[in-house]
């Protein structure tokens, strides 16, 4: 029966020894925290991505040339704005730093400008100094209505056209209203009072004539 010797035993001990440890150790390690993106607009993302990768985050997407864009970057390379785009529709923004990178959506940016655009948090609690970020967009596309009724050569009428109002069925211009006729031009009611005149005067002179004679004969008794 072979013995062992103390130098084996005591390299064995330190050998399980040091694995207790390792395990431990391993064991105590948390979890990496989750990218946080510092911004309600936006959602942080770990790894590395490139404009490359616009079709992957944004299926039918292109990277948007610089040329497209108006972006002003602080001067802690931090915060970037986008203050006009051109010729393109945006659909994502993608800003880079550090271990992870944030994503922006339009509908969450609003109407333009895009102001602070930045990357996810690092210990600290600040953004990541920005190492590099682009934007994925589509073609901008518009629509153009017409007259179908337009012939060529003719430029076609817009629907804002504003209608003349038209006259109402009993309306009249001014060539129809007859003026006012004047006071011998006013039609005749057909009554001749002239002979009630005549007969009246007649009347009156009969009378006086009648006391006339009346008094010469009083006179004479």
């Amino acid at each position: 029966m072979s013995r062992t010797s103390p130098a084996t035993l005591l390299v064995t001990a330190l050998a399980a020894g040091a694995l207790l440890g390792l395990a431990g150790t391993a064991s105590a390690t948390p979890d990496l925290p989750q990218p946080v993106s510092g911004d309600d607009r936006a959602t942080a993302h770990e790894g590395n991505v490139v404009a490359k990768d616009c079709t992957d985050l944004f299926p039918g997407s292109a990277p948007v040339g610089e040329g497209d864009l108006t972006v002003e970057v602080d001067g802690s390379n931090t915060n970037l704005d986008i203050t006009a785009v051109d010729g393109v529709e945006v659909v994502g923004v993608v800003v880079k730093g550090g271990p992870a990178y944030n994503v922006y959506a339009p509908e969450n940016l609003g109407e333009l400008p895009w102001l602070d655009l930045h990357s996810p948090l690092v210990p600290s609690g600040k953004p990541a100094q920005i190492s590099h970020w682009f934007a994925c967009g589509v073609e901008a596309t518009t629509t153009t209505t017409t007259n179908p009724t337009s012939t060529a050569g003719e430029t076609p009428e817009t629907s804002t056209r504003a209608e003349e109002p038209s006259a109402g069925p009993e309306s009249t211009t001014t060539e129809d209203v007859e003026p006012a006729a004047e006071e011998d031009e006013l039609a005749a009611t057909g009554f001749d009072g002239g002979w009630l005149v005549a007969f009246g005067a007649a009347l009156l002179l009969g009378g006086g004539a009648l006391l006339l004679l009346m008094r010469m004969r009083g006179a004479r008794r």
